[in-house]
């Protein structure tokens, strides 16, 4: 089994992901769910920052070396979420807020176990492993309980391989509904990727203490749609923003669950967007939608927060550059969006290094979610760093990021050309 994986790894790494046509997709569906909705309410899901940015897919099916040396020196339980790529989870396993579960569950030779859930408010994350002859990975979306009655939710997950036959993995759960300060949870999982079966966890969950809430009354008008900010929920694993969108059901000029917002404190710092969610219904000819995102937590010593409303095209197009036929510095064009100076690449003995400087007005956040760049080599392979594969903000809008290296002949740097966001008058926030 041990000889097949690495040809199951390469195979999926082969699998193209045209995402000009997943964009549109995406569009497609959201405005297929608006044209349909009538009183009933919908939830839908939205695909993370992170994947919508690169303008790639990353596969989750690579067994991670540095993952796997971490997870054999730690125990899972207690310190699942201290390693994890989310810094408020991991800032919540540091400060010991999270929940030890500890229950597993085991049906046609797969193990789930529920190792911990943090639950503060803003978030409620639970972290899971996967043990089988051969795991499969993430899970499909669960059946959820809070207190005997089914909640309705989006989520979002992610994780990594730490042997081929063991997966760490953390879901995201946002309920359309505010959640009560303490409850029972029952869990049910009825397909791991495409086997069936039958996992079910329950336990108790109680809200972390450590959340601040701010309410809002202010509302802004946006494309002939009202806007309104009704909370904002500080807490230490992440931010909460909560938005209501009442508008004419004929108003063609604004599709709600299109609008994001940029969080920006006083100090300058980008929040980033983890994840994105929405629910509506149509009442009495009026279209009231309720917008759910969580950003990474605010930095300490912020008295003021920025909201920004804006609206991007989906449309892109990609631009590619043959690495060793450029001299440095070089720019790569965006579009509207702006321009990116490479400003120096360094090789190092299994990764490459790239320094860039984004130029343009537009606002960029910490992991260029909008407007990255990435490497290719001369067969196509991405190469994204599986255990660090953001960018690195160094200064201002100066970053650095690091590829892994295989052949420099063929190398390809590409990135994005994209439509400038559409932006509308900030909200601002005074925070206690």
């Amino acid at each position: 089994m041990s000889n097949q994986w690495p040809n199951l790894k390469k195979g999926m790494e082969k699998i193209p992901v045209p995402m000009d046509k997943l964009d549109l997709i995406i569009a497609n569906t959201m405005n297929e769910k608006r044209n349909k909705r009538s009183k009933k309410r919908i939830a839908f899901y939205s695909l993370s920052a992170a994947v919508l940015g690169f303008g790639l897919f990353i596969g989750s099916a690579t067994i991670s070396p540095a993952m796997a040396k971490v997870a054999s020196q730690i125990p899972l339980i207690g310190t699942f979420f201290n390693d994890v790529g989310d810094e408020g989870l991991r800032i919540a396993g540091q400060k010991g807020l999270t929940q030890i579960v500890d229950q597993s569950s085991k049906d046609n030779g797969i193990t789930l176990t529920m190792n911990e859930v943090f639950y503060d408010g803003t978030r409620l994350t639970f972290g899971y492993t996967q043990e089988s002859l051969f795991a499969i990975g993430e899970l499909e979306r669960p059946t959820i309980e809070v207190n005997g009655k089914e909640i309705n939710f989006s989520s979002g997950s992610s994780g990594a391989f730490i042997t081929p036959q063991k997966y760490k993995g953390t879901m995201n759960i946002n309920p359309t509904e505010d959640l009560p300060e303490a409850f029972d949870m029952k869990i049910r999982i009825d397909a791991v990727g495409l086997i069936p079966g039958k996992w079910e966890f329950e336990f108790p969950v109680k809200q972390s203490n450590e959340v601040t809430v701010i309410r809002s009354q202010e509302a802004k008008m946006i494309e002939q749609a009202e806007v309104q900010i009704t909370s904002v929920k500080l807490g230490p694993a992440g931010t909460d923003l909560t938005v209501k969108i009442t508008m004419d059901k004929e108003n063609n000029k604004l599709d709600p669950y299109m609008l994001k917002f940029y969080m920006i404190d006083d100090k300058g710092n980008v929040l980033d967007m983890l994840t994105g969610s929405g629910h509506g219904d149509i009442e009495n000819g009026k279209e009231k939608a309720e917008l759910d995102f969580l950003y990474s937590p605010l930095k300490e010593g912020a008295k003021k927060v920025r909201i920004i409303p804006y609206t991007i095209p989906l449309a892109r197009e990609e631009v590619a550059m043959l690495i060793e036929e450029q001299s440095l510095p070089f720019v790569l064009d965006q579009g509207d969006f702006g321009k990116v100076l490479i400003t120096d690449i360094t090789y190092l003995k299994d990764k490459v290094v790239v320094y860039f400087d984004v130029q343009g007005d537009a606002i960029v956040d910490n992991k260029l979610s909008l407007n990255s760049i990435w490497l290719e080599d001369a067969k196509g392979n991405y190469l994204m760093l599986e255990d660090n594969p953001f960018p690195e903000r160094i200064e201002g809008n100066s970053f650095k990021q690091e590829f892994a290296l295989g052949k420099k002949e063929g190398l390809l740097i590409k990135t994005n050309k994209l439509s400038k966001p559409t932006t509308y008058e900030a909200f601002e926030i005074e925070l206690p």
